[in-house]
């Protein structure tokens, strides 16, 4: 199995989840891009980094971090990049069906 998780013991409680269901699914991030409208993976997948190497990624001042979680995840914990690193956007999305339209947007 290549599922990636972790155990964080000692946890504040006002920075873990309230709650948690699991329940299978079709569409992992329902983004609402079905068929034609959905971007190839095999042309556009990113490449999976390990904690240590993206870590290291994040100190390249070329590279850009799209933080797509919604505001919720947002606010229990961020990306940070060293100063000189790599570009933070966070699009503060209320949830993740909005990615889309921001990705489409002028800004």
């Amino acid at each position: 199995n290549d599922t990636d998780f972790k155990i964080t013991d000692g946890v504040a409680a006002d920075k873990m989840f309230k709650a948690l269901s699991i329940r299978k699914t079709n569409e992992l991030v329902a983004y609402g891009l079905a068929g034609d409208k959905a971007p190839s993976l095999k042309k556009f997948a990113g490449e999976h980094l390990e904690a240590d190497d993206y870590h290291k990624a994040m100190q390249d001042p070329d590279a850009v971090i799209i933080d797509v979680r919604n505001a919720y995840e947002s606010a229990i914990g961020h990306f940070q990049p060293p100063e000189g690193g790599a570009k933070l956007i966070d699009p503060k999305m209320r949830n993740s069906i909005e990615f889309p339209k921001w990705l489409n947007s002028d800004e």
